[in-house]
């Protein structure tokens, strides 16, 4: 690889790493508050979103959560927790502003009890309908992290995302599912100002590359071998021999 390929290749893959590295949360939810009724709407607990559990008709509370998928460092406190038949098809909803960022995530730690909700359906709204995620049946003995790449709805990118969990399949009026520790999380979209750098870091390298010694540097010369002397080796020159003139005497007339 030339000298110039290598120093564009270096300063895109530091470009491209600084970039990732500020991957962070856009909104999480760790419901340690939840030691009374549960109110209707809860801001996140960190980075900026809002959850609405409008329409549910009772049948929420707070358990015991668990610190799976807890948000830098959040202890393993309560949990939001739906119980009872009369809760199917019911649905919390979740609004995040994605402005400046792509490729997000979703995420939560959940578990149920055996009668209680077996699918928890997760969509995202494109403005006109729900879009199906995908379903998360919750374990009935533990708790278990669940995660969706939401990176093919690229309508939610840098803008906002609407997200929401139906619950449905419990079977007796006591039987629960309990979710913890919900996060959204994305990249951020790459600033016009480091694809520029990347422009200028590739001229940079191409000037670089064309003063090189690598792109200038004389040619060996290589000997030709004299077939009727095989026993003489050929010989390798880093450059031509100088040759010197030999003074030839005057014969006097």
């Amino acid at each position: 690889m030339s000298v110039s390929k290598k120093w564009f290749a270096s300063v895109a893959t530091v470009l491209f790493c600084a970039q990732s590295a500020l991957a962070d949360v856009v909104a999480a939810w760790n419901f340690n508050s939840l030691t009374g009724t549960v109110p209707t709407s809860m801001v996140a607990d960190a980075g900026q979103g809002g959850l609405s559990l409008s329409e549910f008709t009772g049948g929420l509370s707070g358990l015991v959560g668990t610190d799976i998928n807890a948000y830098n460092g959040d202890i393993a406190g309560q949990s939001l927790t739906v119980t009872g038949t009369t809760q199917n098809t019911k649905s919390l909803v979740i609004d995040v502003n994605t402005l400046g960022k792509k490729q997000l995530q979703f995420s939560m730690a959940a578990r149920r009890s055996s009668s209680g909700f077996a699918g928890m359906l997760v969509q995202v709204w494109n403005g006109e309908i729900w879009k199906d995620v995908g379903s998360i049946s919750a374990n009935t003995t533990q708790w278990q992290l669940y995660s969706m790449d939401l990176s093919s709805f690229t309508f939610v990118d840098n803008g906002s995302l609407r997200l929401r969990i139906q619950f449905s399949g419990a079977t007796s009026a006591s039987g629960n599912a309990r979710i913890d520790n919900v996060r959204i999380e994305g990249s951020l979209v790459p600033a016009p100002g480091a694809i520029a750098a990347i422009g200028v870091a590739a001229a940079a390298g191409a000037r670089r590359g064309a003063r090189t010694p690598e792109a200038n540097a004389p040619k060996p010369v290589v000997a030709k071998v004299d077939v009727t002397k095989p026993d003489v080796q050929p010989v390798v020159e880093t450059a031509p021999a100088k040759i010197r003139a030999k003074k030839l005497p005057i014969k006097q007339k």
